[in-house]
């Protein structure tokens, strides 16, 4: 008897209780929010879509652009300036965008700077974040989501200093209107990592999906 009823139990928690906080890959952390917040209707629109690699294993958004686009099905356009899309008509957005920053030329073999897009400043990062969270605010539809990806940076591999990324964007898009409402941890066990002499900060091998939601 007490092993059918564990047996129940646990029947009922893996139903109630199938998704969890921490991920190893995007698409399983794209299905969770899917489930959760998007009513398993997927992404409405990506900003900063590139090549589409990030969707591997997922359904595409309907709507795609990039600053720079690579493929004929993704449309030119800033994501601080989405001009063609009307006021309160996305129902969600999934936002990756470059989150290096470097004063300098990439030395000691930078790979991570030289395979991606980098501003100069953590200002000039915030900036264009917050000029993005501002033209998000805009289009998506009242109770609509807004799931951006974002990871810390210390400069260098581990070294001082240390630049909370993700709690600077949650300021902003609260500032802006949004509130948060969950946030979601991706951790890559591959992580490229170049040796540094002197280590001050612990090496950021994981990045934050902050999941918010328009109210108003």
């Amino acid at each position: 008897m007490k092993m059918e009823q564990q047996k129940l139990s646990n029947e009922k928690q893996e139903k109630f209780m199938r998704f969890i906080s921490v991920y190893e890959n995007d698409k399983d952390i794209f299905n969770a929010i899917n489930k959760i917040f998007l009513n398993e209707k997927g992404f409405h629109l990506d900003p900063t879509f590139s090549k589409g690699v990030f969707y591997k294993g997922f359904p595409e958004p309907e709507l795609k652009s990039d600053l720079n686009p690579q493929r004929e099905d993704v449309k030119e356009s800033d994501c601080r300036n989405l001009d063609w899309i009307k006021n309160n008509s996305i129902r969600s957005i999934l936002f990756d965008p470059p989150f290096l920053f470097r004063n300098r030329k990439a030395v000691n073999n930078d790979v991570i700077c030289g395979r991606f897009s980098y501003f100069k400043t953590f200002e000039d990062l915030l900036e264009m974040y917050g000029n993005s969270l501002k033209e998000f605010f805009r289009i998506i539809e009242i109770r609509g989501f807004l799931v951006f990806k974002c990871q810390d940076m210390t400069d260098g591999s581990g070294s001082r200093p240390f630049f909370d990324t993700h709690c600077e964007v949650i300021k902003m898009a609260k500032d802006i209107g949004f509130s948060l409402q969950d946030i979601g941890i991706l951790v890559k066990k591959n992580k490229i990592i170049r040796k540094a002499k002197v280590q001050g900060c612990l090496r950021k091998v994981h990045s934050y999906y902050l999941v918010f939601r328009r109210e108003a």
